[in-house]
């Protein structure tokens, strides 16, 4: 049988951004018609590359690209997986294939795979994941929380001792290059029992002169973290003081390992994907191509809990059909009330959510908080309710109705301002993420103030 040869992919069809969908299409042609083409076409694609047409791909396909992919490698493109996704590939994987990959990831990237295997996967033991790493100091790195400074860190770090001159630090790195960490960036600067004594960054040390001892040039009071510290108060730490990397260390000052700004990164994007993917009741790290029944158990309570909210907003309406059967402009504007409550609650409840995130909210402030968002509520209220009362006069001439939609206006913002500022601080003192049904529950306490204020008021005044 004569081999085809793999097709010629021009330069512009792969980039250090990714890759086109013509290149794509060459992949999916490859895996129908001739998959030893995949030899070629994923030989130059950086991990994150592979891993996103993995991610692209329908179940059913995935193996044979994996297939393709050099046993050195494999490592890198299983952690750059969505997790979701990971969840699936892993159980692609013969154990011991799985086991040798991880041996090739620095320790961070190896423990987050594993702790995939522990989670993910229900025919794996509780622990099991920890029998993959072949090194004692990764598994170390199980027993912290994955959302904490120990969950994040790695234990790859570039250390020398006080004493040691600018000069013999760079002779040390050039020897012995192939055992220094990816992207080192910062020497920590330890004792003989690794205390942290200060950091000086590679930037700074070739610019010094290199008779100077480290202790001379080094910064004597470095920024770190405690292994138990949540990821929150890390991300703000990096924001705070521009910093590219972090030494965590113990409580006696022992150096444990560092957390760089790409981790850091990660975990932003992350929280970022996971706070939009609850604010709808879905599941940040589902797999695009899960089945159809997985999907439908993550969706379905959330749709759930909006059905009865609107169960809710209806019997509120229902307790005043009469009122609209006799006054039909009740129906018109009504969707306004609705429009402009869920919009002011969801400005209210975002700023909130993000204030808690970073940390802003405090027991000295929160009152503070609360008195400015509820007068900012009331004031842009009562603006917006003044259009509303003016347009509402002018196309239906009934001053009273004016009246009633005004209120109606100004109640709605007020319940939006205490809704979107409790229902987020609420969720995060009872534990869970604000991002979770803030929304929703928000939503609801603002149709159903706005609908009882504005039916209630048009029965007084009107009927």
């Amino acid at each position: 049988m004569i081999r085809k040869k793999a097709p010629v992919i021009p330069a512009d069809e792969t980039t250090i951004r990714g890759f086109s969908e013509a290149f794509f299409e060459s992949v999916l042609d490859a895996i129908e018609h001739s998959p030893t083409d995949l030899d070629g076409l994923l030989g130059n694609l950086h991990e994150a590359d592979i891993a996103d047409i993995i991610e692209r791909l329908p179940r059913d396909k995935r193996q044979i690209v994996l297939g393709h992919i050099p046993f050195e490698r494999m490592g890198d493109v299983i952690a750059e997986l969505e997790e979701g996704v990971r969840e699936h590939v892993l159980q692609l994987l013969n154990p011991a294939d799985l086991k040798g990959a991880l041996e090739e990831l620095e320790s961070d990237d190896a423990a987050d795979v594993a702790r995939s295997i522990d989670e993910m996967i229900p025919e794996h033991e509780e622990g099991e994941g920890e029998d993959y790493l072949a090194d004692y100091q990764h598994k170390r790195l199980l027993h912290y929380d994955e959302d904490t400074a120990g969950g994040l860190m790695q234990l790859e770090v570039l250390t020398a001792p006080p004493t040691q001159t600018v000069g013999e630090t760079l002779e040390f790195i050039r020897k012995n290059e192939a055992e220094m960490p990816v992207k080192p960036g910062t020497i920590f600067v330890v004792t003989p029992q690794r205390k942290l004594l200060g950091t000086v960054s590679i930037s700074r040390i070739v610019r010094v002169p290199f008779e100077a001892k480290l202790q001379d040039v080094m910064r004597p009071d470095p920024l770190f973290a405690l292994p138990e510290q949540p990821h929150t108060e890390i991300v703000s730490i990096f924001e705070k003081y521009d910093i590219h990397n972090l030494a965590v260390v113990n409580k006696r000052g022992q150096l444990l390992g560092r957390i760089t700004i790409d981790d850091i990164l990660d975990v932003v994007l992350e929280d970022t994907a996971r706070q939009q993917a609850r604010a709808v009741g879905l599941n940040e790290a589902e797999d695009l191509f899960a089945p159809v029944l997985t999907t439908a158990r993550q969706r379905l309570p959330w749709l759930g809990i909006n059905l009865l909210t609107a169960v809710a907003a209806s019997a509120v309406i229902a307790l005043f059909e009469d009122s609209i059967a006799k006054l039909t402009t009740l129906a018109v504007l009504m969707p306004i009330v609705a429009s402009m409550g869920g919009n002011a609650t969801t400005q209210t409840q975002t700023v909130i959510i993000r204030a808690l995130a970073l940390g802003q909210i405090t027991r000295q402030n929160a009152v503070e908080l609360l008195k400015k968002e509820f007068l900012s509520g009331g004031y842009v209220g009562t603006l917006l309710a003044l259009l509303m009362a003016l347009g509402c006069w002018l196309l239906y001439g009934q001053p009273m109705l004016a009246l009633v939609i005004a209120v109606a206006t100004v109640a709605n913002h007020l319940f939006a301002a205490l809704g979107g500022y409790f229902v987020p601080m609420m969720l995060k003192r009872a534990g869970y993420d604000p991002a979770i049904s803030t929304g929703v529950l928000t939503t609801t306490i603002t149709d159903v103030g706005g609908f009882f204020v504005f039916l209630g008021l048009a029965t007084l005044l009107l009927l």
